[in-house]
């Protein structure tokens, strides 16, 4: 079991993503909507994996994982969009630990989870 920090803006898909990984991963889960909320959350739950939207409303993934990694944030970061412009290595190039499309089979988000915990 991992404790998980989901962060996207829409609350309909934040609650999809949570009610899998809490129940069929059986993950501790904390679910926030904006980077913000990330960023005021991460030390306090210490998560062992972040599953990050790209496109969000406040600000986008990328500025959230420059973010993290610049408050020393070391455990893996996937990112977790939509959208289809980048391919998954750009994603891993620009610090993520691995790229899983929203648009994919949810197996394909936990098996993700459990490769890199288990690091």
């Amino acid at each position: 079991m991992a404790r998980i920090l989901l962060v996207d803006d829409v609350y309909t898909a934040r609650s999809m993503f949570e009610r899998v990984l809490r129940h069929v991963g059986r993950h501790e889960v904390l679910s926030v909507g904006s980077g913000a909320e990330a960023l005021a959350k991460v030390r306090e739950f210490a998560p062992d994996v972040i599953i990050l939207d790209i496109s969000m409303a406040d600000r986008d993934g990328l500025m959230v994982l420059r973010d993290l990694r610049a408050m020393g944030v070391t455990c893996p970061i996937i990112a977790h969009t939509a959208r289809t412009e980048k391919t998954p290595g750009e994603f891993v190039a620009q610090g993520f630990d691995a790229y899983v499309p929203k648009t994919g089979n949810l197996t394909n988000l936990l098996s993700t989870v459990r490769d890199l915990v288990g690091r």
